[in-house]
C-alpha cells in the first residue's frame, strides 16, 4: 500500500469577514505531499500553491514564515480545483499522513465553509487520515509531543529545506516514519529519545512551534 505524507500551509483570513471567521479563522495557500511505496523511498512528490478567498495580500509574518508571497498566489488555482487536483494524485488503495490533526480538520472546515461538494474520493482520504505525530508520542511513550522540526532533528536527520514549506515538511515526516520501520533505527532512536528526556534537554520550544503560534496569535 502506497504511504502519503501531507502538510498544509495556511494563512489567516481578513480581519472584515467576521462571520466567515467565526467558523473558520485560517485558509490553506498550500498543499505539500509525497507518496512513499512499499520499500519507503519516496517515489512521487505534490505542490500546488492556493489563491485565498478571503484575504488579498499574504501578511509580513506569514511570508517571512512559510517563504510565499502574496505574487505566488495571485494567479493560484483556488482550494476547489488544488483539492480534486490532490486527490486525484492520490490514486486508490493509500493511507494518508500528517504531523498533528490540524490538517484533516482544516480542509474540512474549508470544505463547509466554502461549499466544497464532498465526493468517494474525498471520503475515502479523511477516512484514511492519520496523525502521525500522536502515533510518534505513543511509539516512544512520550508524555509531551513535539514540533517536526525537533523530532526530525532528535532522529539524526538533517532537516531538509526550510520548515513551514508544505513539501519540505511533508517530505521530512516522511522520512521520519521512515526512521521509525526500520528495526535498527528504531532501536537507535529509542535510546535517544529516552535519553533526551532522561537529560531534560527539552525546552518548551523543542515541545511547540512558537513561530507558528505566535503568528496565528497574532492576526487572530
Amino acid at each position: 500500500m502506497i504511504r502519503i505524507f501531507i502538510d498544509l500551509e495556511m494563512h489567516p483570513m481578513g480581519r472584515d469577514y467576521k462571520e466567515e471567521r467565526r467558523f473558520c479563522t485560517m485558509e490553506t495557500i498550500e498543499i505539500g505531499a509525497v507518496k512513499m511505496d512499499t520499500n519507503y523511498q519516496i517515489i512521487d512528490r505534490f505542490q500546488e500553491y492556493i489563491k485565498p478567498k478571503y484575504s488579498t495580500k499574504v501578511y509580513a509574518k506569514y511570508e517571512k514564515l512559510t517563504g510565499i508571497t502574496t505574487q505566488m498566489l495571485q494567479d493560484a488555482p483556488p482550494f476547489d480545483v488544488v483539492l480534486s487536483d490532490f486527490v486525484k494524485w492520490c490514486g486508490k488503495d493509500y493511507t494518508i499522513y500528517s504531523w498533528s490533526t490540524t490538517d484533516s480538520i482544516q480542509i474540512m472546515k474549508e470544505m463547509e465553509l466554502k461549499k466544497v461538494e464532498s465526493s468517494p474520493e474525498i471520503e475515502y482520504m479523511l477516512e484514511q487520515w492519520h496523525d502521525f505525530q500522536v502515533e510518534y508520542s505513543k511509539l516512544f511513550e512520550l508524555s509531551k509531543i513535539m514540533s517536526l522540526e525537533k523530532a526530525v532533528n532528535l532522529a539524526g536527520l538533517d532537516f531538509e529545506g526550510r520548515a513551514h514549506d508544505g513539501l519540505v515538511d511533508a517530505e521530512n515526516t516522511a522520512l521520519l516514519f521512515k526512521e521509525t520501520q526500520d528495526s535498527e533505527s528504531f532501536k537507535r532512536l529509542l535510546n535517544v529519545v529516552k535519553n533526551a528526556f532522561k537529560e531534560e534537554q527539552f525546552t518548551m520550544g523543542d515541545i511547540f512551534d512558537f513561530d507558528n503560534l505566535k503568528a496565528s496569535l497574532g492576526d487572530s
